[in-house]
């Protein structure tokens, strides 16, 4: 773009800033003052033209003729003043859009018809497109209809009824030059105005939109470190764990806990499922990854450790609706004892590959985290067993679904424990995710999903 282009869209720009200071009311749009703006400036140039043509039509002796634009530049100038004072848009914009209408055809009249007067009727044409700009499309429709019903009634006119033609021939072709070519610039620079507007939006929403993809990639980034770097070494136990987001950012979370506890085998695992997902529910998720790491270091068992979690996010979510359902386990492979906690969430899958059967490891009842500030939470324990696979995952596991809506289900995930009860825990949870994978097919995932995979190795 050249610099005298570039300076000409600089000052038409400033121009319009001006004009739109004037009308400006606090609560208003962007973009309703830029209608506002546009408006009051086809007025100006509406009025201008109107006092020419009328001093022309008056030069040629046409008073009848002389006396349409010049008494529209009156009014419109009168009703500009009246807007400036009241700030009232939309009585001024449909008095604008019916001068602009009405005006052109009694001129055309009074000039002889269509072609005496040169097609001045054109300028109407101005009416439906600036109630397009002005009022929306909608409300632009009416007047289009007006413009076409002025326009068939000005071309089935009966001769008898019109005054002959006042101008002489080469002033009629003159007409008709100006009238056409004075119709296509206004409306030539009136769209390009409002397409170079809509560029530039565009041009600053798709700049805000990289910026918060780039924010999002951060915040994914941030949440993947916060989720474990590597599987943990637990003499006696093999575990594999693994999130998948259907956004940049999710709810699930699970993490590995080191317990105290005299010698090796001895781990805590948490899922959790906070509701939603996205980033509201990734701050809450790493709000109590931080709770239950901070309130770990400290003694208490499982159940304390929940209800101080859960006594926190209370008050953190409160009035939000937000929740996270939770199933905490802490694991003593040296006695062969699983403790847990579920706090609302879907409980664990206990496999045994000896009798081939699978018992869910419910909770008791607990309330999900951030319902009820003082709720009281169970524990339950239970031995467990050389070759015993345990599975602890949120429910977008089983509720992922195809593209004909079918969900994926808790039978087939049982399905696939079993097929692979010998294979290690990072196998199994890659059988059931490349499973899902192939059941969903090009379905979009709608929910996150988290799998930790607990095998019981033998002695």
């Amino acid at each position: 773009m050249s610099n005298s282009v570039r300076n000409y869209n600089d000052q038409f720009a400033s121009w319009m800033n001006s004009l739109s200071r004037y009308t400006r009311l606090p609560s208003e749009t962007d973009e309703l003052r830029l209608r506002k703006a546009v408006l009051i400036l086809l007025a100006g140039i509406y009025s201008i033209l109107g006092v020419f043509w009328g001093l022309a039509y008056f030069a040629l002796g046409q008073t009848l003729s002389g006396s349409i634009p010049l008494g529209y530049s009156i009014i419109s100038l009168v009703s500009l003043v009246y807007f400036l004072r009241s700030k009232r848009y939309k009585f001024f914009c449909r008095s604008q859009l019916i001068l602009i209408l009405i005006l052109p055809f009694l001129l055309q009249w009074s000039l002889g018809g269509f072609a005496a007067s040169g097609a001045v009727i054109l300028w109407s044409i101005l009416s439906p497109i600036g109630a397009l700009m002005f009022a929306g499309t909608t409300r632009a429709i009416p007047w289009f209809f007006a413009y076409l019903v002025l326009m068939v009634v000005s071309g089935l006119l009966p001769e008898n009824v019109l005054p002959p033609a006042m101008l002489a021939p080469h002033i009629i072709v003159f007409s008709f030059v100006m009238n056409i070519t004075g119709v296509s610039a206004i409306v030539f620079f009136l769209l390009k105005y409002f397409v170079q507007a809509r560029e530039e939006a565009m041009a600053a929403l798709d700049k805000e939109h990289r910026r918060v993809q780039h924010s999002l990639s951060l915040a994914m980034e941030v949440q993947q470190n916060l989720l474990p770097k590597s599987d943990p070494n637990i003499a006696g136990l093999d575990i594999a764990g693994k999130s998948v987001y259907c956004d940049e950012t999710g709810g699930d979370y699970y993490d590995f806990l080191k317990i105290d506890g005299p010698g090796d085998g001895h781990i805590g695992v948490v899922v959790g499922d906070v509701s939603d997902h996205g980033i509201p529910s990734a701050l809450l998720m790493a709000t109590v990854r931080a709770q239950i790491r901070q309130r770990c270091s400290s003694h208490g068992n499982i159940e304390q450790v929940v209800a101080d979690v859960n006594r926190q996010l209370t008050q953190d979510v409160k009035d939000s609706g937000r929740f996270m359902t939770l199933f905490y386990m802490e694991i003593n492979r040296p006695n062969r004892i699983i403790s847990w906690v579920d706090a609302g969430h879907d409980p664990a899958i206990l496999y045994d590959p000896n009798t081939g059967k699978v018992d869910e490891l419910n909770g008791a009842g607990n309330l999900a985290l951030g319902v009820m500030e003082g709720a009281k939470f169970r524990e339950a324990t239970r031995d467990i067993a050389p070759g015993q696979i345990i599975v602890i995952a949120t429910d977008g596991i089983w509720e992922a679904r195809n593209p004909n809506g079918e969900m994926f289900g808790k039978d087939e995930l049982y399905k696939i424990i079993h097929q692979n009860a010998s294979a290690t825990a990072n196998e199994i949870q890659r059988a059931v995710f490349e499973s899902i994978r192939r059941f969903r097919k090009d379905a979009k995932l709608e929910d996150d999903m988290t799998l930790v995979v607990i095998k019981i190795v033998q002695d």
